[in-house]
Formats: C-alpha cells, sequence, structure tokens
C-alpha cells in the first residue's frame, strides 16, 4: 500500500541487527518542533506550505487536519483566541470540544460520561484547565503575578484583561461554531450530533449577547435547536420572541401561549414583542373550527383582559346545542373573573344561541333586574323615570275629560312602552329597563314571585309599574295585573294586549320597535313568548277581555268601556255583557257593541247554513253513486214462493240481496245528517223487482 505521506529516503545503511534511513524529518514533527520553541508563525506556514501546490488525499488530509488542530490549541492555550479560530475551523474539529470549554453552553447539551472522537496526540496539546475562565485566569498568574496587587484575580487591571479575553473567547466560539455550521461535510452518523451541538450553542451565544437580529435569523433556518436547552437561556436573556418563534417553528402552539400569558402577566418582558395580547387573539382566530379544546382554554383568560374581543372570540366559536356543561363551565369560570363579561355571554347563550334552559333563564332575569336595580340608585335616572311615570298618567286624565264617551269614541293612546322608549333619551339605564323588561317576558323558568319582592323590597315598585304588573300576569294574578295596567299605569292598549293575548304586557312589534334586533329576533321565533296555555282556546281569552271589561266598570270607565266593548266584540258574548253594562249609562254607548254582535251572529248563522246546505249535497251524492257500486257488486236470486195452499203454478219471484243492505244505509246516513230525506225506497208489491239507482 503506497503512503505517500512518508518521506522517501534513497540512503539505507545497514548494520547487524538493524536499518537505518537518512531521511527528511516529518512534517508532523517539524511543526511539534517549531511550536515546541513558540514559533507559532513559522508552523502555520509549514501548514500552509503543505496544503498548497498539489492534491491532497485523504491520508495527507488528516496530516493537515492534525497540524492545524495543534497549532488552534498551542494559541489557544496562549489565550490567543481570535488567532485561533481558523486553525480550529482548517484542522475540522469537533464542535463539542471546542463547546466543553464553556460551561455556559456545555451545561444543558453534555450528560456525563459523554465522548467525542479526536487524533491521537491532541490530547496532549489541550489545556488541562476545565473552563475557558480558568484558563485565563492561569495565564494572568503566570504573567502578572506577583505584580498586580493585591491579587492577580482581585486587581481591577487584571479583571479588565479577563473581561477583554472572555470577550474575544466568545468571538472565537461564535466564529467557529459558523464557520462549522456552514461546512455541513460530517460523517452520516456525526451530523445530528455536531449540527444539535453547533445549532444549540450559537441560540445561546446570540441570546447572551443580545444579537437578536441574528437569533432569530439562526432559529427560523435551523431544526437541530434543543428547545430543552435554549429555552431557559432565552426567557433569562429577555429573547422571549426569539422562543415564541422557534417554538411556533416546532408547532408548539400552546407554549407559545403561556409564553404571551407570561408577557402579559409580566412575568416575562421582551421589547421586540410589542403586543402579546393582541398575537394571543391572532393565534385563537386562527383556530377558529380547527381547535375547540385551544379556544375554550384561553377563551375565558382573555376575556378577562380584554372583554370586548374575549367575547367575540367565545362567541364566534361554534358550538353544538348539546354542549349545555361546557357553556355552564365557560359562565361559571367568566363570572368569577369578570362579571360584566359574564352577563354579556349569559345574554348571547340565551338570546342568541336560544338555550332553553330554565337555569339560564333565572340567571339572565336576576342579572338584568339587578342591574335595573342599580340604574335606580342613581338619583337622577329615578327621578326621570318617575317624572315619565306621572306625564304618561296625566296624559290620559286629560284626554279621558276632553269630550263625553256617550257621544265620541276616542282613539287609544300609545303604550306606556312606546311612549317611554320615544320620550326618554338613550342611555345605559334605558336599555337596562328594556332589558329587564324583555327577559321578564319572554323567559320562563324563573321565580316571579321572588323577583316582584325584590323590586318591593327596594321601594320601586311605583315607577316599574309595567314590570311589576308583568310579574303579577306571570304568577296567574291576571285581575291585579288588568287593573294594574288599566288604572294604575292608566295604558289601556297593554291592558288590552294582555286580555286579548292571554298574558302578554310586550308584543313582538313592541319590541322590534324598540331597535333591540337581537331581542326582536327572540320574540319573532318563538312566536309571543310568555302566551299562557288559556290564550290557545278562545274560551280563555274572552275570559281575561270580560275581566278587563269588568275592571273598567268597577272604576266607572265609560269610555274606555265603550271602545273595549267595540274592540273586542268578537271575544264577548252580549248575554254576559248586558248584565254588567250600569242602568244609567246611554245605549249609545252599547250601540257599535251590540251592533257588530249582531251582524257577527247572524254571520254566522248563515254561513252555518251554507256549510249545511254543502254537506247534505255532497252526502246525496256520495250517497247515489253507492247504488251502482253495490249493483255491480252483488247478483239478483230467484227462489220459489212457498205457497202455504198447495198450489205449485205460481210465478217464481225476482229477489235482490242488496235491498236490505241499502236501506240500512240510507238509514244510517238520515241519522247522521239529522236532516230530512226523501225515501228512495218506493213500496215493492208483490213479483215485481226494485231497480235501486
Amino acid at each position: 500500500m503506497r503512503h505517500s505521506s512518508f518521506p522517501r529516503s534513497s540512503i539505507l545503511v545497514y548494520g547487524q541487527d538493524t536499518i537505518h534511513s537518512l531521511v527528511q524529518s516529518t512534517v508532523i514533527a517539524q511543526v511539534e518542533a517549531l511550536l515546541e520553541n513558540n514559533q507559532i508563525e513559522d508552523a502555520a506556514d509549514l501548514a500552509n506550505n503543505f496544503a498548497s501546490g498539489q492534491a491532497l488525499d485523504s491520508d495527507e488530509v488528516e496530516t493537515l487536519e492534525y497540524i492545524h488542530q495543534i497549532i488552534a490549541f498551542t494559541l489557544f492555550s496562549q489565550t490567543r483566541f481570535v488567532d485561533a479560530a481558523p486553525h480550529f475551523l482548517a484542522g475540522a474539529l469537533d464542535p463539542r470540544i471546542l463547546v466543553s470549554y464553556f460551561p455556559e453552553l456545555s451545561r444543558p447539551l453534555f450528560t456525563d460520561g459523554e465522548e467525542a472522537d479526536m487524533y491521537d496526540g491532541i490530547a496532549k496539546r489541550m489545556p488541562i484547565e476545565a473552563s475557558v475562565d480558568d484558563l485565563i485566569a492561569a495565564n494572568l498568574v503566570r504573567n502578572y503575578s506577583p505584580y498586580l496587587p493585591p491579587s492577580t484575580r482581585e486587581a481591577p487591571a487584571a479583571q479588565e484583561i479577563h473581561k477583554i479575553l472572555r470577550e474575544e473567547a466568545i468571538v472565537m466560539i461564535k466564529s467557529v461554531l459558523q464557520g462549522f455550521k456552514g461546512q455541513g461535510e460530517y460523517k452520516q452518523q456525526e451530523v445530528i450530533k455536531r449540527f444539535y451541538v453547533t445549532d444549540t450553542a450559537l441560540a445561546i451565544l446570540f441570546a447572551r449577547s443580545g444579537d437578536t437580529t441574528s437569533l432569530i435569523s439562526h432559529l427560523e433556518s435551523t431544526n437541530s435547536t434543543s428547545l430543552s436547552a435554549v429555552e431557559p437561556v432565552l426567557l433569562e436573556a429577555g429573547e422571549v420572541g426569539a422562543l415564541c418563534t422557534l417554538l411556533r417553528a416546532r408547532g408548539d402552539e400552546g407554549r407559545v401561549m403561556e409564553i404571551w400569558k407570561g408577557l402579559v402577566e409580566g412575568r416575562y418582558s421582551d421589547s421586540s414583542v410589542s403586543d402579546p395580547l393582541s398575537n394571543m387573539f391572532a393565534l385563537l382566530e386562527s383556530k377558529q373550527g380547527k381547535d375547540r379544546a385551544m379556544l375554550r382554554k384561553w377563551g375565558v383568560w382573555l376575556t378577562a383582559r380584554d372583554s370586548e374581543r374575549g367575547l367575540m372570540l367565545l362567541m364566534s366559536t361554534k358550538r353544538s346545542t348539546k354542549d349545555r356543561e361546557e357553556d355552564l363551565s365557560v359562565l361559571s369560570e367568566l363570572q368569577q373573573l369578570h362579571p360584566s363579561a359574564a352577563r354579556k355571554f349569559l345574554e348571547w347563550l340565551v338570546i342568541v344561541r336560544r338555550r332553553d334552559d330554565a337555569e339560564l333563564h333565572a340567571q339572565l332575569v336576576q342579572a338584568c333586574i339587578d342591574e335595573l336595580l342599580e340604574c335606580l340608585q342613581d338619583e337622577s335616572t329615578l327621578k326621570l323615570w318617575r317624572a315619565k311615570f306621572a306625564s304618561y298618567t296625566s296624559q290620559f286624565s286629560q284626554k279621558h275629560t276632553l269630550s263625553p264617551p256617550s257621544t265620541q269614541l276616542q282613539r287609544p293612546q300609545s303604550s306606556f312602552l312606546t311612549y317611554f322608549v320615544s320620550t326618554t333619551p338613550n342611555s345605559p339605564s334605558k336599555h337596562a329597563r328594556l332589558k329587564a323588561l324583555f327577559a321578564l317576558q319572554a323567559l320562563s323558568g324563573y321565580n316571579a314571585e321572588m323577583v316582584k319582592s325584590q323590586i318591593v323590597a327596594s321601594g320601586f315598585d311605583k315607577v316599574l309599574g309595567l314590570e311589576v304588573a308583568l310579574l303579577d300576569g306571570k304568577m296567574g294574578m291576571h285581575r291585579m295585573a288588568l287593573r294594574a295596567l288599566a288604572l294604575t299605569l292608566r295604558d289601556p292598549v297593554s291592558a288590552e294586549t294582555y286580555a286579548r293575548t292571554g298574558g302578554v304586557v310586550v308584543p313582538s312589534k313592541a319590541v322590534e320597535a324598540c331597535g333591540m334586533g337581537e331581542w326582536g329576533a327572540l320574540f319573532a321565533a318563538k312566536g309571543g313568548p310568555g302566551i299562557l296555555e288559556r290564550e290557545k282556546s278562545s274560551e280563555g281569552k274572552g275570559e281575561l277581555v270580560r275581566m278587563l271589561l269588568e275592571v273598567y266598570m268597577e272604576d266607572g270607565e265609560p269610555q274606555q268601556t265603550a271602545r273595549l266593548l267595540s274592540s273586542q266584540a268578537a271575544s264577548l258574548d252580549a248575554v254576559d255583557v248586558i248584565p254588567l253594562v250600569p242602568p244609567d249609562w246611554p245605549l249609545s254607548s252599547l250601540s257599535p257593541f251590540l251592533t257588530h254582535t249582531f251582524r257577527r251572529t247572524l254571520h254566522a248563522k248563515h254561513e252555518g247554513q251554507i256549510i249545511k246546505a254543502i254537506c247534505a249535497a255532497q252526502n246525496s251524492k256520495v250517497f247515489e253513486g253507492s247504488y251502482l257500486v253495490f249493483r255491480e257488486q252483488g247478483a239478483i236470486i230467484e227462489e220459489a214462493d212457498d205457497d202455504e195452499d198447495g198450489d205449485g203454478d205460481g210465478e217464481p219471484e225476482s229477489f235482490n240481496e242488496k235491498d236490505g243492505l241499502a236501506e240500512k244505509i240510507a238509514l244510517h246516513l238520515q241519522d247522521q245528517r239529522q236532516s230530512e230525506v226523501a225515501d228512495v225506497h218506493p213500496p215493492v208489491s208483490s213479483g215485481e223487482e226494485v231497480d235501486v239507482r
């Protein structure tokens, strides 16, 4: 085998037992001799000359690498770190060997007993000190002791020199690692280990030096960095943004959210991340429809920091109608962290999501009542609403005295709700009252008696007369509710609406007119919420209308009574109404009601007659058509007549078996119609055949 790296000799000296050759010293021997004499520059020149001018085989390449390594470690031992860097690169030293001299790099990377391959002879050239700091301290002692009082380690000049040399060592290791990373020419079994160490060490160096730009660029271009080794260093150095970049590249978005949370709470700081809260919202918005667990985990926490955006995130999350437990859990957490946001989320669950849950309904009603009573604690709001009540009732009283009730039917005024909405300026208190009123009307499952007692105990039952009347109706105290609406509140429109609809104080049209779209959609979807079971029958509605009529008559309200009789004639029976009318009332006040009643009665009679005639015609048609069918399906049977006198010369009598069946059908139809039907069977004489048509 040819070993071109060995020198050749043309002179051999043979001895008795030996052969001697006169050869030139090897390049390794020459370099080592120069290094022993501290002629490092000459040794470097010799290595450069050896590498130039010819193509090197594998042995020569290894020889050259060995030479550069021993030169590098010689310079390294003398703390000439910057000069040693190119020789470490040219010598292709395993980066783990050099990193081992930097505890801040090796500690998170290496385990006890880890080994790395190197050339024979390199170990004796390596410094015996365990770290760069020890190496610098040893050189300072060797060069300056005892000339720097009080000691080499404590003297300010020595500390400054130590700092400068330490910075040069960092520059060296950084340049060497970047050079190794650029080469990438490693054996397959060494690639993972070397890149792992190189990339991780570089990330730590960039983080500790504060070079954020280089750090982010490095992390974006590599996938070999050890996350467990780098993360605590990046957090300690304040490079939180770079850490998030690395985590997102690894797909660990949950950890990214945790770190951004630390920035929001002040546990971490990084000026490069200007708005971590917005980053969290942006990341979760990108997960809509993909990761419900992540949205569920962070939605409540974000709502506590930014209720508007957090609620939008929670409300835009797709949920199944069966996720009741999850909704209740989110609501419970919000109630602990952010009560006002919890109230909005609860309203969204019931109004928008249409959660038909008695517990949620009760919570929303209680929240609306609490907010309403809180608004009334403001003296200006209380005075304004009292003024609205007084103005509305006095307006009715003035109109009531203007014209005689017996000669003119006055058109009803608007309802109190419409008056309140149109004359009250927009404010949070106005919206709070409307929401409370709508919730009381639309929702079920809450304790109406408890809510009323809460309003009465607060002393606001008079100013909240409409709400109290609604609650009376919910409890089934209809007469009390009608008296409150018609007499106390002086609101005939709401009173008649209540009587006509079977207990509804706030109809859906009134809600739509208030401009609260979501509530209006709820009322429209429920088809008139809060309608009592009694409304399903005309008898129930007539009962409430009659009850309202009695309330008006008890209070001596002829104008409203006459108008009610005129507008609700269809729901009242004249037989029930006439005994209630006082004897001194003029007949003209009852004329519209009686006219409508008689017309309706006559119309119903004529309509019944028309229906009866139509039914009779249809029955006759079916009855006549049935004869043909029976005749086609049956047969005529001739039988001899048994003559008791014994004469056998009588003629056979024709007999139709359908005679009896047809007669039975005719009788049955006659009973059902309960009307006069002509006899379609003529008398059957002996010997005649009956033709049924």
